[in-house]
C-alpha cells in the first residue's frame, strides 16, 4: 500500500475509495453499516478507485481494503441529504507545496477540529508531474484522507511539467464528473452548493468554464433547498501579497459572484492570510498550507488594497462552521491560536427572473470586535435623489401659495 486508503467524492448515498499499490493486485473492499456487511471486488490497478453507492445519507460506516492476509481499516461518513439543515463544518487550507514539515505542522492543528470534509484550495505540491513529491503529499495527509473527505482544486504548481498538464493531478482525486475534465466541479452538501473552478490562465476560465459556472449558479439559485453558495479557485480575485489579485479573473468572474450572491469565495496562491470585502462578498486568502510565506505589496493594485481588509503572514488555515443561515469563518494558526472570526447570516434568495438573479441577505454581518450593516448594492443615492425632488417641489408650492395670497 503505497497510498491510501483514502476517501474522495462523499454524497448522500455514496463515497469513493482510493488507494495506489506498488504493483497491481486485486483487492477486497468490505463496507459495514446498517444492514450488516458488504463486499467489492476491485481490479488489479495501481491507483484503485471504488464506487461505493446504496449508501444511506448521514450515516457512518466502517471500511476494510483486504489484499491477501494484509487488511487496511478506515472509517467514513455521508453527507446528509441534499437541502438537510443541520449545522456542518469544513476546513479551508492551500499552497502545502514543498514545505512538509509546516504542512504537517497545519495538518496536526487541524485534524483535531473533527471537520466534516475539506477544500484545498491548491498548489499541494511544487511540481505537478513530480510522484515523489505526491507521495509526500499524501504521507502527511493520510492521517486526514482515510477518515476525511478532501476535496481539491488545481493550482498552477499542481499542473507543472510535461507540457503543464493535470494528468498525475487527476490520477490522485477523483471528483463530480459534472464539470470539465476533472478540473472544475460542483458538488451538494447539506444546505450548501460548492463550485470549484480552475482558475489558471492558460485552462477554461475565460471561455467554457465562464459559461458554465454561470449555470451552476442559477441553478443554485433556483434551487430552494440551498441556502448558501461557495467558491473555491486557486487565483484570488484580490490580494495585496506577492502575486497580488487576478485582473482577468476579477474582471470576469467577480460580477458573477455578485449577481447571484455567493456567500463566500476561498483561494490561495499567496501564502498569506487575507480577508478581503467587495460589493458585498467576501473573499479568503488561505495559502498558509506549508509553502514558504510571502509578504505584503508595498504598493499593492489601489483595487485590491481597497478591498483587503486584513492580512497576516502565516501559516494557517480556515474553519467554517455552517448553522442554518449563518456562516462563520476563523483562522486558525497552528499552535490554536486565532488569526480573527468573520461571521454573516444568508438571507433567502429571490426567484430568477429573466436569467437576473438577486439575493436578499437578512440582517448585519460582523466581525470579531465589530458589529456593521452593510446594505447589498449603491442605492443610498436614490434616497438621497428623492429627498431632494420632495424638498423641491415643497419649494414650488410654497412659493404657488405666498404669489397668489
Amino acid at each position: 500500500m503505497v497510498k491510501g486508503p483514502y476517501l474522495q467524492n462523499v454524497a448522500p448515498d455514496a463515497i469513493t475509495i482510493m488507494w495506489q499499490l506498488d504493483e497491481p493486485v486485486p483487492a477486497s473492499l468490505v463496507i459495514t453499516g446498517p444492514g450488516g456487511a458488504r463486499t467489492i471486488d476491485a481490479p488489479a490497478d495501481h491507483v484503485a478507485e471504488v464506487r461505493v453507492d446504496k449508501l444511506v445519507p448521514g450515516t457512518r460506516y466502517h471500511y476494510q481494503v483486504v489484499i491477501g492476509d494484509q487488511h487496511w481499516d478506515g472509517e467514513l461518513a455521508t453527507s446528509p441529504p441534499n437541502g438537510a439543515d443541520v449545522p456542518f463544518s469544513f476546513v479551508v487550507f492551500g499552497d502545502s507545496r514543498n514545505g512538509v514539515d509546516q504542512h504537517r505542522r497545519v495538518l496536526d492543528r487541524l485534524i483535531a477540529e473533527a471537520p466534516t470534509f475539506v477544500l484545498a484550495t491548491g498548489d499541494m505540491v511544487d511540481e505537478g508531474y513530480n510522484e515523489d513529491q505526491w507521495q509526500a503529499f499524501f504521507d502527511v495527509e493520510q492521517k486526514l484522507m482515510g477518515g476525511t473527505v478532501l476535496f481539491p482544486t488545481l493550482g498552477n504548481h499542481d499542473r507543472q511539467g510535461r507540457g503543464r498538464t493535470a494528468d498525475t493531478y487527476r490520477q490522485y482525486f477523483a471528483v463530480p464528473d459534472n464539470g470539465g475534465a476533472e478540473r472544475y466541479y460542483a458538488f451538494t452538501y447539506a444546505s450548501a452548493r460548492f463550485v470549484v473552478l480552475d482558475s489558471n490562465s492558460n485552462s477554461f476560465s475565460l471561455t467554457d468554464q465562464t459559461a458554465w459556472l454561470e449555470r451552476e449558479l442559477i441553478a443554485a439559485r433556483q434551487d430552494p433547498l440551498i441556502r448558501h453558495i461557495f467558491i473555491v479557485m486557486h487565483h484570488p480575485p484580490f490580494s495585496v501579497s506577492l502575486h497580488g489579485g487576478a485582473v482577468d479573473l476579477r474582471e470576469r468572474w467577480t460580477p458573477l459572484f455578485e449577481k447571484y450572491q455567493v456567500s463566500a469565495v476561498f483561494s490561495g496562491h499567496d501564502h498569506v492570510y487575507e480577508r478581503a470585502e467587495h460589493d458585498g462578498i467576501h473573499y479568503f486568502v488561505s495559502g498558509g498550507g506549508g509553502a514558504p510565506l510571502y509578504p505584503r505589496r508595498p504598493q499593492p493594485n489601489p483595487v485590491d488594497a481597497d478591498a483587503v481588509v486584513k492580512f497576516e503572514r502565516t501559516l494557517h488555515y480556515l474553519r467554517v462552521n455552517v448553522t442554518s443561515d449563518r456562516v462563520e469563518v476563523t483562522g486558525v494558526r497552528p499552535d490554536g491560536t486565532i488569526i480573527e472570526t468573520e461571521s454573516w447570516t444568508d438571507g433567502p434568495a429571490a426567484s430568477p427572473v429573466a436569467g437576473n438573479v438577486r439575493t436578499v441577505r437578512a440582517g448585519a454581518r460582523s466581525s470579531q470586535g465589530s458589529v456593521a450593516a452593510e446594505p447589498r448594492g449603491h442605492r443610498w443615492w436614490l434616497a438621497i435623489v428623492g429627498g431632494l425632488l420632495v424638498l423641491a417641489v415643497v419649494a414650488v408650492l410654497a412659493r404657488r401659495r405666498v404669489s397668489g395670497s
